[in-house]
């Protein structure tokens, strides 16, 4: 009756501490994390090497919808068999990925 307790006990603890990691990226002026702005990533790691952008689109009265956002998506790489993707909301990084060449 205690080992499955135990297991679930674990089970939880595992998955709160996996879902409150915060992906980051190392680039040659230091470490970025999701959380930093555009301005800090730009300092850190450079140009990058793509970099969309979608704006929201205006309504008729010359105002964006509310609650709209800017949304960037930038890539570096490939870099050593890696390209990495970090996709910004109005300035802010909220996700890094990569993937493998």
């Amino acid at each position: 009756m205690f080992k499955p307790i135990c297991k679930s006990l674990l089970a939880v603890l595992l998955l709160a501490t996996s879902s409150a990691t915060l992906a980051s990226m190392r680039c040659n002026e230091g470490l970025i994390n999701e959380g930093d702005n555009s301005l800090e990533v730009l300092r850190k790691c450079g140009e990058p090497d793509a970099r969309e952008r979608t704006v929201p689109t205006l309504q008729e009265n010359g105002l964006p919808p509310e609650g709209a956002v800017t949304v960037e998506r930038w890539a570096y790489g490939p870099r050593n068999g890696m390209t990495r993707y970090l996709r910004f909301i109005d300035g802010t990084l909220v996700q890094i990925t990569s993937t493998r060449d």
